[in-house]
């Protein structure tokens, strides 16, 4: 495994790895020097995955004296990386932009001297043994935290997968300029479909939103946007069964209620249903609760002993945020750190 010293910015802290997010992501940021470690090394606590929560996991990790390591399978930030337009409501940080936000949380990460290690692939975790494995090496630990973050809802349906392999996953900010005066639909209910849905039609598009019931999650900002938009039509209660086109999205079959099914243009779906927690290499999973998320007591504890959770991973789409990932990193720590102690007055 290589864990590449951090830049003069942090000091000598080991924690900065060899992959894109130094190179790519954080270009100013200079390589220093290469460490190798031992294959097996233990530690009192694994963190899987480096956004917000993972992040401020490792953070309060050092500042409570716990020896701890944060362990990354792809970018550092998580879906930070991804949010093209500001982000209005974090403490502290007027309009941030999701990529800026990101690097000022690994460059603290780094500043704390927790490392950050790149997995160099999938991570698999022993949720029985405590043990975390990677092709970059292997951590046994008394407490981990699975901060792995959520990935977005599929509709499981034809020509979805052929929609993604051609490379038709969109983003409403960074794309809405390429569907001028096109059809496109959008699938969901909650901030995310609204908001994107605002925005393209902003951008001159003519939307259509496909949504299963006829009440809406999204804010009552985003529903009055919405409803009242020229360039948007809602079709509710409606599903979309079947994505249609060869060498690219020509059109979406959607089934109206007690209506039959009709067939609508898109150049472009933007499938907007929530998310579903990244679970994948987990062995031995704790118990999910009624959302499908990981269930947690208000500390982050699990349903496993030793194991606790942050972020996303552990809360219901409706209620995700960075300042709420966040919180959540540095509840587990203290929760792990009062658990090995053996003396928690906030169990429970």
């Amino acid at each position: 495994m290589r864990i590449i010293a951090t830049s003069p910015v942090s000091g000598s802290r080991a924690g900065w790895n060899s992959r894109s997010w130094c190179t790519g992501c954080f270009p100013n940021r200079e390589v220093k020097e290469e460490a190798r470690v031992s294959e097996r090394q233990k530690v009192e606590l694994a963190v899987v995955g480096a956004g917000p929560a993972g992040i401020s996991a490792g953070i309060w990790a050092r500042r409570v004296g716990l020896s701890a390591v944060v362990i990354e399978a792809g970018e550092p930030g998580g879906q930070l990386r991804g949010v093209r337009g500001p982000i209005p409501d974090y403490p502290g940080w007027r309009e941030v932009q999701g990529p800026e936000l990101a690097r000022a949380l690994v460059d603290h990460l780094l500043r704390s001297g927790t490392p950050l290690v790149d997995s160099a692939g999938p991570v698999r975790v022993d949720t029985a043994g405590r043990l975390v494995h990677t092709a970059a090496g292997e951590w046994e630990a008394e407490a981990i935290v699975l901060a792995t973050g959520a990935r977005p809802r599929r509709l499981g349906i034809p020509g979805e997968a052929a929609m993604e392999r051609r490379g038709e996953v969109w983003s409403a900010s960074r794309d809405a300029g390429r569907f001028r005066h096109l059809p496109v639909v959008v699938i969901g209910g909650g901030d995310r479909a609204l908001e994107g849905a605002w925005l393209l039609a902003e951008a001159g598009a003519q939307v259509t939103i496909v949504h299963r019931r006829t009440s809406f999650r999204a804010r009552r900002e985003w529903r009055e946007r919405v409803f009242r938009h020229p360039g948007i039509t809602v079709m509710a209660p409606a599903w979309a069964v079947a994505i249609q086109g060869s060498d690219q999205t020509q059109s979406v079959r959607i089934r109206l209620g007690g209506a039959g099914e009709i067939e609508v243009p898109a150049a472009g779906v933007f499938v907007r249903i929530g998310t579903e927690p990244n679970l994948e290499g987990i062995h031995g999973l704790p118990r999910l609760d009624s959302y499908g998320v990981v269930a947690v007591d208000r500390w982050g504890r699990t349903s496993l002993p030793g194991i606790y959770a942050a972020g996303d991973v552990c809360t219901p789409a409706p209620y995700t945020g960075v300042a709420s990932a966040v919180a959540d990193g540095m509840r587990a720590v203290k929760a792990a750190v009062q658990d090995m102690e053996g003396a928690n007055p906030f169990k429970g």
